[in-house]
């Protein structure tokens, strides 16, 4: 089935499950499923399906109609007490079910499913069964084929009040296509319809947290006056006695509610939420009463929008306990969805995605309000390197497949106005996959300690001094506060050595002692840490191998290259004459043609010319493409880390020269790990002598070792991540604004010994 959106090309936003065309639907094609933030959408079932638009035509979206010769008389009312105590505001709505039901007539309106964990509209025909329709329930609900019963009610003369959100009452109208003598509607003065998926996780997290899961539920209530008077609240009541109760300020459902965080997309821009209504009648609370007359146990603010919404208040009049006309003015004061809509938080979509992650409701309230996370990522998600790009995106996800929500960190400047990003894969990558912090400078980043509770140093070359010295101690996370958790996940020093001047060294070191948890990436990176840091570390496998294959392969999906021909895939970072003699010949021998990938980063066009292969180059890869090429080819020559280590992930032949300008280190950790070492040349002309390019590589002994150091690696980091934090003085917080100061000092002095040489 898909989805009736996807087939109309209606936009998914703009759908509010109304179920018109679930209900007018000549064959029964057309079902209400919930999606993954749990509304009810429309789905099409296109065996049934006979295309005769009838769908088209009663949708509320496709074809709005106005409510004409609008009268907007508007009164402040409310009922007798003994109603108003079991209504949400006024009670008017009871005394107009009541008018019906006395006429012969039936109420449609919202009522609690029987185990309380959704809301569905129903009919009834008795008094009693009036105080099931009663009350705010803050939930959107089911129309099932209410809107069928409804017409055959109608049609056999009898009168009907129907009561619903204002969309709910525009997919009646258009249900039923014409007017109805004996039709009366109310439309309510609607905040958003919330989500009956989050309304499930609400209860049952509320419930948890009391101790109290093993009874069923008896009652609920968002507005009970004789807990917490006129007034937000939740009540639940189980049966076997316990009761939940909360006031407004001491439950998150209100939280997410009030600011638009759990309700429907389309409820952000409604188009019947406004002036002219859709019903007959529009009902509210009435919050803008003089606190002389205010008794606190709810007044109504009763809109009547036609002739014969006049007919049918006038004749329940004389039943008001309280009645005063007001203007368009005073009722809109605090009543703005009278006249438009409201409008989504703009991190919506991030509660609904939370939601999936999280059982507490709070946290995800909180985390979607605040924009708070559980991870502040470093490390070079944003460069112009394939590898860097996937190592980053690997460990991420792996983190987010752990149940942590992970924000990452933008890369600072040192001053305001901080300069614009360049486009490039790697950012056009990081928009479709990552939330990303917004760009600070050095002096801001301490502030990144509000919006994350863990930060994780990622893997890569973070800690080599040439390719960093220009971030400070960015990398050695120097503004993180030490109430906070910092790990480092086979981050890099790139070379056995760490070359920096002595006084980086202890800035350094000072930082890194900070650490909770360091693991590195090679061997060496291990002594380097004990011998120059003081620290101790372990070695973790580069997290590109913590994600199964499948990952990548999803990936490659999205791919827009595309080769007919078996090919050899070249992915060279640094070229020499002798690389190219050595891929050209392979290729001859091996009747495959070339596919060329240089580094993206800088001096490509250097590299273009030193390479000089232009048939078989492609360039301005996106990440996807990239990832196809390895995937789909017969061998791979490079001297890329990262080339070596997606080889293996897809199980492909390669030949690996070793590139020590860029480190030799990972490369022999790895493929001494692996048993691979054979593979790697350091002279291009000896691969061509030692044939290995036509060995065919036993991938089942490879990875029976390599999962040995995944399975420990996820051990090591998932310990990490959930062990408490130590409470340790280290005194950063005395120190941090002097060691600040200082560098501030050693930066002007580096820039007056520029000027003079």
């Amino acid at each position: 089935m898909v989805t009736r959106n996807e087939r109309l090309g209606i936009k998914l936003e703009k759908c509010t499950g109304c179920a018109a065309c679930m209900n007018g639907c000549p064959v029964a094609a057309i079902q209400m499923k919930e999606n993954q933030e749990g509304f009810l959408m429309p789905y099409i079932d296109q065996e049934k399906c006979i295309d005769c638009s009838v769908c088209d035509k009663i949708c509320p979206i496709i074809t709005p109609k106005v409510n004409e010769n609008q009268l907007l008389q508007i009164y402040a009312a409310c009922a007798k007490d003994e109603i108003r105590m079991n209504s949400s505001s006024g009670g008017i709505f009871t005394i107009l079910s009541n008018a019906i039901l006395e006429d012969g007539g039936v109420v449609c309106g919202a009522s609690y499913a029987k185990d309380f964990l959704g809301v569905e509209h129903i009919l009834i025909e008795k008094p009693e069964e009036v105080i099931s329709l009663q009350g705010s329930k803050y939930v959107q609900s089911s129309i099932n084929r209410s809107y069928q019963k409804v017409k055959k009610i109608l049609e056999e003369n009898r009168k009907v009040l129907f009561s619903g959100t204002p969309c709910q009452v525009a997919g009646l109208k258009h249900y039923l296509g014409k007017e109805y003598h004996n039709l009366f509607t109310v439309d309510l003065i609607c905040h958003g319809v919330p989500s009956p998926k989050a309304y499930r996780r609400f209860i049952k997290y509320s419930l948890e947290t009391a101790g109290n899961l093993d009874s069923k539920i008896a009652e609920v209530n968002f507005r009970k006056k004789s807990e917490w008077g006129w007034n937000h609240s939740i009540y639940i009541r189980l049966e076997n006695g316990f009761v939940y109760s909360k006031s407004r300020s001491q439950t998150c459902w209100y939280n997410s509610f009030l600011n638009i965080l759990n309700c429907r997309k389309s409820c952000g821009d409604c188009y019947f939420n406004k002036i002219p209504r859709i019903g007959e009648i529009t009902l509210g609370d009435f919050w803008g009463l003089p606190e002389e007359e205010n008794d606190g146990k709810g007044t109504s603010i009763a809109v009547i929008n036609n002739e014969k919404g006049k007919e049918l208040f006038n004749s329940i009049f004389n039943q008001l306990n309280s009645v005063k006309e007001i203007d368009l003015e005073t009722a809109q004061v605090k009543n703005g969805n009278l006249v438009g809509s409201s409008r989504s938080h703009k991190y919506r979509k991030r509660f609904f995605d939370l939601l999936d992650k999280y059982s507490d409701y709070e946290k995800v309230t909180e985390y979607a309000l605040k924009r708070k996370f559980d991870i502040g990522f470093v490390g070079w998600w944003y460069g112009k390197n394939y590898g860097s790009v996937l190592t980053n995106y690997a460990l991420s996800k792996y983190l987010e497949s752990l149940g942590y929500s992970v924000l990452m960190l933008e890369w600072p400047e040192k001053k305001k106005p901080v300069e614009p990003v360049e486009d490039s894969f790697s950012r056009r990558f990081a928009k479709k996959h990552y939330e990303i912090s917004i760009r600070r400078t050095y002096d801001e980043l301490y502030d990144l300690n509000w919006f994350c509770d863990i930060f994780v140093v990622g893997s890569d070359q973070l800690w080599n001094y040439w390719s960093t010295k220009e971030n400070g101690s960015f990398f050695f996370l120097n503004f993180v506060d030490d109430s906070k958790k910092k790990i480092a996940y086979a981050t890099s020093f790139g070379h056995p050595q760490y070359g920096a001047p002595w006084h980086i060294l202890k800035k350094n070191a000072f930082h890194l002692n900070r650490f909770d948890f360091i693991s590195v990436r090679e061997q060496d990176g291990i002594e380097i840490c004990r011998d120059s840091f003081g620290v101790d570390a372990v070695c973790t496998i580069d997290p590109v191998f913590l994600c199964k294959e499948s990952i990548y392969r999803k990936l490659v999906e999205e791919a827009k290259a595309e080769e007919k021909e078996k090919f050899i895939f070249a992915y060279i970072l640094s070229p020499t004459l002798e690389k190219r003699e050595m891929i050209e010949k392979i290729s001859e021998e091996q009747k495959l043609k070339v596919i060329l990938v240089l580094d993206a980063q800088d001096n490509h066009e250097k590299n273009k010319e030193i390479i000089n292969m232009p048939e078989a180059l492609r360039e301005n890869l996106e990440l996807e493409d990239w990832l196809y090429y390895v995937l789909n080819s017969q061998l791979v020559l490079t001297d890329s880390y990262h080339g070596v280590c997606f080889s293996i992930i897809f199980r492909k032949n390669f030949i690996c020269i070793a590139n020590i300008v860029r480190g030799l280190s990972r490369f022999q950790t790895l493929l001494g790990l692996t048993g691979l070492e054979e593979n790697m040349f350091f002279n291009p002309i000896d691969v061509l002598e030692s044939k290995k390019y036509k060995e065919k590589i036993d991938y089942d002994m490879v990875w029976n070792k390599l999962e040995i150091k995944i399975i420990q690696s996820k051990s090591w980091l998932i310990n990490a991540l959930k062990a408490s934090k130590a409470c340790r003085a280290s005194g950063y917080d005395l120190l941090i604004e002097k060691i600040n100061e200082l560098e501030k000092q050693i930066e002007e002095l580096n820039r007056r010994l520029e000027d003079k040489s």
